[in-house]
This record gives structure tokens, sequence and C-alpha cells, in this order.
């Protein structure tokens, strides 16, 4: 596998280290910034360690020399820069460290390597078996709840618009006129109810999670990380980057994941789904609707 296409966690993750190459692997990771800046020598003699060594670490974690992985660092070192950093979750506070990234950057292609690599982020933080058992959910479930609060409310609407196209019992929880407890008020274990959770995290997410929990309903939450508030309810937990240079949180790469789920459920219902659709355009054409 190229090792520029992965993350230098998964680089080091994936290779088998020596104690002296852990000892290389745990400097730089702590250290990215000044491991863009000096050289082989610098480094070994830094970490009482051969030049050698050095080099012969970089090439087993894929590279063809400490060059190479230098520049690769520092492409990674650029990548983190553009984004602000996820522990920054005030808009307010968003938007004034934002200011300075907008007026330098190339908005297009910088905004496009922070997708990028929030995209990527879901093959690196997800299993194909942890996305397959999310599906086996929906599939087997009774009935399947939506639920996003904000700006994620969107989202749900139009996974739940998806899904209900090629399944029944599809309940999106997205109106005013509702809280997230009316719609799982009668929610059992026969359910499943798939939770998307974002910084800002809402208090209503958590309590959603908790009542579908304390229904004994499969759970499936979709959020940035293992650390978030509402993680341990997950009976599947789904994780994908946000990143942004902006004070908003990006939200493309959890439209990706989602489509990735409905194309998942729609392979593994194909003979239902593809009458369903079937019915849905007898009508909806008539109206000169597709």
């Amino acid at each position: 596998m190229d090792p520029s296409t992965m993350t230098l966690k998964s680089i080091i993750g994936n290779s088998d280290l020596t104690k002296k190459e852990d000892l290389i692997a745990d400097y730089i990771l702590n250290n990215l910034t000044d491991a863009c800046l000096i050289t082989s020598t610098e480094l070994a003699n830094r970490l009482n360690v051969s030049n050698a060594t050095i080099i012969r670490f970089s090439r087993k974690i894929g590279f063809t020399g400490y060059s190479d992985f230098q520049k690769y660092l520092r492409e990674q070192c650029y990548e983190g820069s553009l984004a602000i950093s996820d522990d920054v979750t005030i808009p307010s506070e968003r938007l004034k460290l934002s200011y300075d990234k907008i007026i330098e950057a190339d908005l297009f292609n910088d905004n496009l390597k922070i997708l990028e690599k929030n995209i990527s982020s879901i093959s690196e933080k997800n299993s194909l078996a942890e996305i397959n058992k999310a599906t086996n959910y929906i599939v087997d479930a009774r009935r399947v709840f939506i639920l996003g609060s904000r700006a994620r409310v969107g989202i749900t609407e139009i996974m739940g618009v998806f899904l209900n196209q090629i399944i029944d019992n599809i309940v999106v929880s997205s109106s005013n006129s509702f809280t997230p407890f009316d719609t799982l008020a009668s929610c059992s274990k026969d359910d499943c109810v798939l939770i998307f959770s974002f910084p800002r995290y809402s208090e209503l997410d958590l309590g959603a999670a908790k009542m579908a929990k304390e229904a004994n309903a499969k759970v499936i939450i979709i959020t940035d990380k293992a650390t978030a508030p509402i993680a341990h309810y997950a009976d599947v937990l789904l994780l994908v980057s946000v990143d942004s240079n902006a004070f908003f949180n990006s939200y493309t790469p959890v439209l990706f994941l989602a489509e990735l789920i409905c194309s998942q459920v729609s392979k593994a219902t194909i003979i239902k789904s593809k009458e369903k659709l079937e019915r849905i355009n007898k009508h909806i054409s008539q109206f000169g609707m597709y």
C-alpha cells in the first residue's frame, strides 16, 4: 500500500518495529512540526540512535529513505495547519481563528485537501465489519429511527428519504413539533435508532441515545471521535472527521458515510428495494417529479 495515502498513525501501527524504532515513532508522532525540519543526523543525535537506524526506520514503514519520509511529514503538517482544531467548538471562536486562514488560503484547493482527509477518515477509523453490522441492524429492524439536531437535521432527512425509498418503517425526527423523546416513546428492542452527533454536542442527542438504550433498541451512533459524550451508548460506533478551516463543521464527509450505508442497505435488500422504487416511480412520475 502507498504510505502517502495513509495517516502517520496508520503507517506506524501497521509496522513491526524494534524498540529503537518505536522510540523514533513516538518522537515523530509527538513532535511532527520539529521532525519536518531537522535532518536524519540531528534526529539520530536527539534520540541517541545511529543515522542508519533512522534510515532503516523510514524504509521499514514504506518510504525510500528519510528524505522521502520527511516530504510526507511536511505534507501532513501542512494539511493539518489548514484545519482548525476540533477542540474549538464555539462558532464565534472558530470564526476568529479562521480569519487569517481564509484571507491567505487557496480556498478551493485547501478545502479540497481537508475534505479528502475527512472522507479518508471513514476507512481509517471504521472497519467493513462495523459498517456491515450497522447495515444489518437497519435491515433487520422493525422500525428505524433517524435523529440529529441543529445542522445534522438536513442529513437525517436526506438519509430518511433514501432509506424510505428502499425499506419500510423509517421514522425521521426533524420536526419542531416533536422532541426526540416524543419520537422514541414507543421504541423497543425490535427497533434500530441511528443518531448523528457532532460538536457542539447536544444534550438532546445524549438524552435520546439514553432513552433508546434503556428500551434495548440497537443504537448506531455516527460521530467524530470515540471519546464523544454519546459514544458509550453505541452498539455500533461509526466515526468520521468533520474538520474545516471555517466556523462550521464540514458535513460533506458525514453525508458520504450516510450514502455509503444507504448503498449497503439497498444492496442487502435489492429485490424489495427494486419493487418499492418501481411503485414510487409509477406515481411520482405523473407529477413530473423524478
